[in-house]
């Protein structure tokens, strides 16, 4: 299955459509639904999770367009 796997709380019933968007390299949701998806916990802790994820996120980036460049 290729683009993000983002379902959404909204759905509720059969056939789902998920995004559809690219994803990052390595993972299933692209990098707006992979902070939604991840972002987690109270105040404090949600902004120390938030600064994890922003930085998984360029990292993963990072990654993707290294892959990207390599490949041309």
């Amino acid at each position: 299955m290729e683009g993000c796997q983002y379902i959404g709380p909204e759905q509720k019933n059969h056939p789902y459509t998920m995004c559809g968007k690219k994803t990052l390299t390595g993972k299933v949701y692209c990098e707006e639904h992979y902070f939604v998806v991840y972002k987690k916990g109270s105040a404090t802790a949600g902004r120390r999770a938030e600064k994890e994820v922003d930085k998984e996120i360029a990292e993963l980036k990072r990654q993707q367009e290294i892959e990207e460049a390599e490949s041309m």
